[in-house]
């Protein structure tokens, strides 16, 4: 199944230079196709500050289905 915009994914690898752990919860704010498929994932505290923003390939990551 493939992400759409506002999809809850959760990361599947450490991102070190972004401080981000696998595991962490992020939402899909963009699609990209070009040069390949990507998306760009939004990752926010808990009160709603965004931590990082960053483009991400579908094997980074996992849809989650609620």
């Amino acid at each position: 199944m493939k992400p759409k915009i506002n999809d809850v994914v959760r990361l599947i690898c450490d991102m070190l230079g972004e401080s981000l752990q696998a595991g962490a919860l992020g939402v899909v704010v963009e699609e990209h196709s070009y040069p390949e498929e990507a998306y760009e994932i939004e990752f926010s505290s808990e009160n709603g500050k965004t931590i990082a923003q960053l483009a991400l390939l579908p094997n980074q990551f996992v849809l989650i289905t609620v």
